[in-house]
């Protein structure tokens, strides 16, 4: 009963293929589907997937810049959050009354 469950299995073609022109033998599904020393191609050599095609042509070094640059700045505002840094405000040149509370306090006497 069980055995008659079972899934037929997918025929796989080889991975290994051995290059005769610089006698090496490689895995084609590393070296996307070519001879990594003289770039020869098998026929019918499976390829890499397009996700990893796609992530080789991507600058991963500028993207983690750009991500180490946005985490540094987090982790700035964090830290001028939990000391208590706010931004100064506007200043108002307009004065509220003519002498301060000190002075006049001084004066009275």
């Amino acid at each position: 009963m069980i055995s008659s469950l079972r899934l037929p299995r997918i025929q796989r073609q080889p991975s290994r293929y051995f290059c005769e022109l610089d006698r090496w033998s490689f895995n084609s599904r590393y070296t996307n589907g070519r001879c990594p020393i003289c770039g020869w191609a098998p026929a019918g050599a499976p390829t890499a997937p397009g996700w990893m095609m796609a992530s080789r042509r991507m600058d991963w070094q500028i993207f983690g810049l750009f991500a180490l640059a946005i985490l540094l700045l987090l982790v700035g505002l964090i830290v001028a959050q939990s000391v208590g840094f706010t931004l100064p405000a506007a200043p108002n040149h307009l004065p509220s009354s003519i002498a301060s509370g000190a002075r006049t306090a001084s004066s009275s006497r």
